[in-house]
């Protein structure tokens, strides 16, 4: 539990832990309602069952002078409608007491569902490099919200421990005897199913966690794959092991839900059996009913809200022993959001100016290792692109051809050296030289959208220029096929571009390379899954770029580069130049 608070006071921002203050304040007002209308039935119904106990009463003495009544029958009408109202009150507090809560709890869920998925969008590449896209997913939308079932849980167990306290001294002042009998019996009931209970729950909500990811990686990678799953006919295959998932997940459900209900049926038998124990004492040593009747009217009352209130605390702390680990997991992904570590600088303003480029882009001494090994891709490479000119780099598959390239963008995290623009470092103005940079690569990742939204990647609908669409669809030379089609634009290409053959994605990516007008334009590979005429006609919408923009080609085949002006070899850790026209 300490553990939680204090997550919790790290992650909630002020305004949040006032409100949840505020929500504390509204617990204690309601459970005072619920105290002060249980404790009053207690001389209600004694005034009812024996007219004479006014004379007990004296407050009621004052009250019926106060309104000039003399009728006790018509004033023990009045005090009934009055404990009416008062349970109405109470109740109509409770409800708005709940709405106050739940529009808490659920509105903070989304707006923390929103900081993890900045969260990721702020962590550099390499993170994903070895990341588990299902986790991923699980994280930002399962993970919050049973993160957020945990705040409910905690929200609703303090409130039901605000309300058990002031019941139990209720009844502290009606029976002692039998409440401390029965408040002893129902404490150490609580503590014995947390310690059996807890430890069960913990692990079936890490067991929850792990099958969901695998629930969520089994069908993600079923639909990617769909094509070869049905010609390799492994149909069954993915079933099965999206099966193996399914049973861990239904596994781990079925027994937090068998062990959050044991506890409600053995409180319930133990506050049933310790009452009527009680009665039967006071048969045995002769007590006048009469006299325990409004004693035991109100422990009757107050039983009909207390085992479920003891049933609510028990059920809450077993539901937290179930949802601290997505608590944490989600406490553990915000830490570098809270600490300041997630700095990726792609992650600016749109507005930023270019950074301007008129003579060269240099990698300069870069000596570069994927994260957690050793060895090294680059060994103080270097490498010089004149501005204006074609660039083809080649090598060997697993050389480094895209980790140039990756370098060049600022993806990675070189271990020293230097990505220079006219001299200047680009990490100075990273932003502005992403904005100066077309990026095609050999799979264009296609939105489910429309050929508008997808060559205008991530720009509002309201600000797509349509001009500068038809420009560079033009240059693309994808204009006369989308001027063909009925909706035109507003053509929808379904998940990744599924309506689109092989050249008309590239032509799309080619085209939303040049939406910005960079001075740049990387094609990594972006021709080698296609056949040769239709990559001889892609490369000759390229190549009527040469001597407008700055080409950086990486190919295997050398066709793609005949028209290069300079070549580059990658080998062995260098990046040496092959030719030069």
């Amino acid at each position: 539990m300490n553990k939680i608070l204090k997550k919790l006071n790290v992650l909630l921002d002020s305004k949040q832990k006032r409100t949840m203050a505020l929500l504390v304040v509204t617990m204690i007002i309601g459970a005072l309602l619920e105290a002060f209308s249980i404790g009053f039935v207690i001389p209600v119904i004694e005034v009812v069952i024996d007219p004479t106990a006014f004379d007990k009463y004296a407050i009621m003495q004052e009250v019926m002078n106060l309104l000039h009544m003399t009728n006790r029958t018509h004033f023990s009408v009045l005090i009934l409608s009055f404990l009416i109202l008062l349970f109405v009150i109470k109740n109509l507090f409770l409800y708005w007491q709940q709405k106050f809560m739940y529009r808490f709890v659920y509105t903070n869920q989304f707006r923390t569902s929103e900081r993890m998925m900045k969260n990721y969008l702020r962590k550099g590449y390499e993170f994903y490099l070895n990341a588990d896209t299902a986790v991923i997913q699980r994280n930002i939308t399962s993970d919050v919200n049973n993160m957020y079932a945990l705040i409910l849980s905690l929200l609703q167990l303090c409130s039901e421990c605000i309300v058990f306290t002031f019941l139990i001294v209720v009844l502290l002042v009606a029976d002692w005897k039998m409440t401390v009998m029965m408040a002893s019996l129902l404490i150490i009931t609580l503590l014995i199913i947390k310690r059996v209970v807890k430890p069960v729950m913990k692990k079936a909500g890490e067991d929850n966690q792990d099958y969901y990811s695998g629930l969520f990686k089994w069908i993600s990678q079923t639909v990617q794959g769909i094509k070869e799953v049905k010609i390799s006919g492994r149909e069954q295959y993915f079933t099965d092991e999206y099966i193996k998932c399914g049973k861990g997940y239904v596994n781990a459900v079925q027994k937090y839900t068998l062990y959050n209900s044991i506890p409600r049926l053995l409180i319930e038998t133990i506050c049933i059996s310790a009452m009527v124990a009680y009665i039967i004492v006071l048969v045995v040593t002769g007590k006048d009913f009469t006299e325990m009747m409004p004693i035991l009217t109100a422990f009757g009352v107050a039983a009909i809200r207390l085992m479920p209130s003891a049933n609510r605390i028990n059920n809450q702390l077993t539901s937290m022993a179930f949802y601290e680990p997505f608590f944490l997991g989600v406490s553990d992904n915000l830490q570098d959001e809270i600490s300041g570590k997630n700095t990726d600088m792609s992650f600016a303003d749109m507005s930023t100016a270019k950074l301007p480029v008129q003579k060269e882009i240099k990698l300069e001494h870069i000596t570069y290792a994927y994260p957690n090994t050793d060895k090294l891709i680059f060994d103080d490479a270097t490498m010089s692109i004149p501005v204006g000119k074609a660039v083809g780099i080649v090598g060997t598959s697993g050389a480094g051809k895209t980790t140039v390239v990756d370098i060049l963008l600022g993806l990675l995290e070189v271990r020293s050296g230097d990505v220079l623009a006219d001299g200047v470092n680009v990490k100075e103005n990273y932003r502005g030289w992403l904005k100066n940079i077309g990026y095609i690569p050999q799979m264009i990742f296609m939105l489910d959208d429309t050929i508008r939204k997808n060559v205008a990647f991530g720009i509002p609908e309201e600000e797509i220029d349509e001009k500068r669409l038809w420009e560079v669809l033009k240059e693309a030379q994808l204009d006369t096929f989308i001027k063909s089609l009925p909706e035109g634009l507003d053509t929808s290409i379904g998940e990744r571009g599924i309506r689109l053959s092989g050249g008309q994605r590239q032509r799309i990516g080619i085209a939303r390379a040049l939406y910005h007008d960079p001075e740049v334009l990387i094609l990594d590979e972006a021709t080698s899954a296609l056949d040769n005429d239709t990559e001889a006609a892609i490369m000759d919408s390229i190549n009527s770029l040469h001597g407008k923009k700055t080409l950086i080609i990486i190919a295997h085949r050398l066709q793609t580069i005949e028209k290069c002006d300079i070549v580059y070899r990658v080998e062995e850790g260098k990046i040496q130049k092959e030719r030069e026209v």
